[in-house]
């Protein structure tokens, strides 16, 4: 298939841009692609399929005739390194000494609770010394 058939069949100028070409191609699979054409008949689907094909050809052509611009990739951002010394273990010992300091805080509460309690009730358990 030629570029000017190609062209001519999806109706589009020869010089078409590449968006055009797939718009082009979109808007005519749309109307003959035979997965869409549900209630029509065998013979029917198979000709959608045909002619479904000679579209895709023809976008394969006319898109071949274009010049492929080279991608060039960018790094996603700033590279970071790694700082000798710096990293999780400090925090991680920071977070430990903080939940032991909580955990003492908490237990000197409850036995300052406890002892409180029992003065106001009148009954302070002496410690048994347990050999």
């Amino acid at each position: 298939m030629s570029v000017a058939e190609a062209a001519r069949l999806l109706g589009v100028a020869t010089d078409a841009s590449i968006p055009d070409i797939q718009h082009a191609f979109a808007r005519e699979a749309r109307l003959s692609h035979p997965d869409l054409l549900v209630e029509a008949s065998e013979q029917e689907r198979h000709a959608a399929g045909i002619r479904f094909a000679e579209l895709r050809e023809a976008r394969d052509e006319l898109l071949s005739a274009k010049p492929v611009v080279p991608v060039q990739f960018v790094t996603a951002g700033p590279q970071f390194h790694r700082v000798p010394g710096r990293g999780m273990g400090r925090s991680v010992l920071v977070l430990l000494l903080l939940a032991g300091l909580i955990v003492v805080s908490v237990t000197a509460q409850d036995g300052f609770r406890t002892d409180l309690v029992q003065n106001i009730r009148g009954v302070y358990l002496e410690p048994v010394d347990v050999p």
